[in-house]
């Protein structure tokens, strides 16, 4: 494998064009991605940032992206049939020292794109012992929310409830939220440069896979039970 000094210029150029794309959809708006991999709630451990493999500028190849690569939808990164070896083959940076219960999380970076209503941020997915997804959540940021709002609610079935956000959409089990997904108006959503109008509204979801004794994390559960 090549080293990132034995890469040629248009590969170096890559690699900064997507630090810039992503630092520039975090940073110009007052956060940064480093602060996107922290815990979410007081169970997970903070995990260090590591390589899994060396960088490429062919997000439609085989080898992992920075962010993740070209996704066309969002349902391509946001469903309940990914694995651990999909997630390191498609990211070459991948968080793994997340835990909640006996459940093992893989923090990426993503940037689904350069549209207004594309998402920006951090997508944390937890597994079971065997394997098997049985959570995601996301923390980021976008400039126009109708578009994961319909997504989730025609794919994971959540329905709008009345809130002081901008936006609160649950998915209830047995009259218990399972599901959730908030929508604020970010704190620099009146900043006046190019950046900031992908950042006008954070957004915030946890998605658990429907069984029995499902339940939203702690972290939510403290969320909506202070709105």
């Amino acid at each position: 494998m090549n080293s990132a000094s034995e890469m040629g210029p248009s590969t170096q150029s890559g690699e900064v064009g997507t630090w810039q794309r992503m630092t520039q959809w975090f940073g110009d708006v007052g956060d940064s991605i480093t602060a996107f991999f922290s815990p979410d709630d007081d169970t997970d451990v903070s995990g260090v940032v590591t390589q899994e493999s060396m960088l490429t500028v062919n997000p439609t190849g085989n080898n992992p992206h920075l962010d993740g690569g070209v996704i066309g939808r969002f349902e391509d990164v946001i469903n309940m049939n990914i694995t651990p070896k999909w997630i390191t083959q498609r990211w070459a940076r991948v968080s793994k020292n997340i835990q909640s219960g006996q459940w093992q999380g893989y923090r990426v970076p993503i940037v689904t794109g350069e549209e207004t209503n594309d998402l920006a941020g951090a997508l944390t997915y937890y597994f079971d012992n065997q394997q098997q997804l049985q959570r995601i959540s996301f923390r980021g940021t976008t400039g126009e929310p109708q578009r994961i709002i319909t997504m989730l609610q025609q794919t994971f079935h959540l329905t709008k409830r009345p809130t002081s956000l901008i936006g609160l959409y649950i998915k209830s089990q047995n009259r218990r939220p399972v599901s959730v997904l908030m929508i604020t108006r970010s704190p620099h959503a009146t900043t006046q440069n190019n950046a900031a109008r992908y950042s006008q509204y954070t957004i915030q979801f946890e998605l658990n896979r429907p069984s029995i004794g499902t339940q939203l994390s702690d972290h939510y559960k403290n969320i909506l039970a202070a709105k």
